[in-house]
């Protein structure tokens, strides 16, 4: 091998092969390209960002916006490697931000370092989402309501927070156009307007699995958009009978409603404390719920006896002594009154 085949023809340095060498190849390669002004267009009201003419919901990984922002912007030559950019921002005015960024890396297993100047502007403009939304657009009401009652207080915040939870489901998984629209609460139960009908059937299906019973759909027919006819959906949610808390009368015996398992009660025998599921059928009465019971005193304990102390009136009540449970006196226990009968709740 002569020394003009190991040598850098360019520097002279040695160099594999009698190619350019790397130092060389650097200075003469443009390896880092910033733009000096990036703008982006952000939703006032909900935060989204618009980005190629697509609104997304999605934060950059940083947190920082205007830094991200610029980092996108900078553009560099496909044989760096290990690279690194740190930035520093200032604020230029309520819609101007400077960011410094400094960029390093190897480029032909050379260290090379840069910085540029990227100047961001921000603009305002409402997105698809919040634009329906402060339209008063909606495509179907889900409608929470009991069987012969109306929902408890527990069973509308349960919806509530399903609801919520189905929303986040779907954006999170790209649904931008899914919203809630308006909770209105009344004496019949609890109605969701929701701006899709995909919403409005996920809800309606997740209600109906959490809280058991059943819903139907009714659509109607609001009006044409390039020919295609709109319409509207109202999904009705009926719940069971019956839901969890409920203190029922069985075949003489009083258990308490765990749960719904389609149309069958999952409940608890109050006395010998066996779980089993109960047809609908098989209720002879509602006896009340569990938040109606109050604390009593236990007062004696006589063999097979206890003495109750209702804290309402004063008037001692004697029972049977459960199967199961500690009942010691001063101890205090929860009791239902059902037709002026004490029962004893686990």
């Amino acid at each position: 091998m002569s020394i003009q085949d190991s040598i850098c023809p360019l520097c002279g340095k040695p160099s594999s092969r009698g190619e350019v060498c790397g130092s060389c190849r650097v200075a003469g390669t443009p390896w880092l390209e910033c733009p000096s002004r990036i703008q982006i267009t952000f939703c006032p009201t909900c935060g989204a960002r618009r980005e190629a003419g697509v609104w997304s919901d999605t934060a950059p990984a940083g947190g920082d916006t205007i830094a991200e922002t610029a980092r996108r912007g900078l553009v560099f030559h496909p044989e760096l490697r290990d690279v690194t950019v740190s930035t520093t921002t200032q604020e230029k005015g309520v819609n101007r931000s400077i960011v410094e960024c400094t960029v390093r890396g190897r480029l032909f297993s050379i260290p090379v370092e840069g910085s540029c100047t990227v100047e961001v502007e921000r603009r305002k403009e409402q997105c698809d989402r919040c634009s329906l939304i402060s339209g008063s657009y909606y495509e179907g009401v889900v409608q929470v309501r009991g069987t012969g009652r109306r929902p408890s207080p527990r069973e509308i915040e349960e919806s509530r927070r399903i609801a919520d939870a189905t929303l986040g489901a779907m954006i999170a998984g790209g649904e931008r156009l899914a919203f809630i629209a308006k909770w209105e609460e009344h004496r019949d139960g609890l109605d969701i307007t929701v701006g899709s009908q995909r919403l409005g059937r996920e809800i309606a299906t997740a209600l109906t699995q959490a809280l058991g019973g059943r819903y139907s759909t009714h659509p109607k027919l609001v009006g044409e958009k390039a020919g295609k006819q709109l319409f509207r959906v109202t999904y009705s949610v009926r719940l069971p009978r019956y839901s969890r808390g409920d203190i029922l009368v069985v075949r003489g015996r009083y258990v308490e409603v765990l749960g719904v398992e389609g149309r069958l009660l999952r409940c608890i025998d109050l006395e010998s404390r066996t779980v089993r599921l109960v047809g609908e059928g098989a209720v002879e009465r509602k006896a009340g719920r569990r938040e109606d019971s109050l604390l009593w005193e236990v007062i004696f304990r006589d063999r097979d006896l206890l003495g109750l102390l209702d804290p309402e009136t004063g008037i001692t009540h004697e029972v049977s002594l459960p199967a199961h449970g500690t009942f010691s006196p001063g101890a205090g226990v929860h009791v239902l009154l059902d037709r002026g009968d004490p029962v004893i709740l686990p």
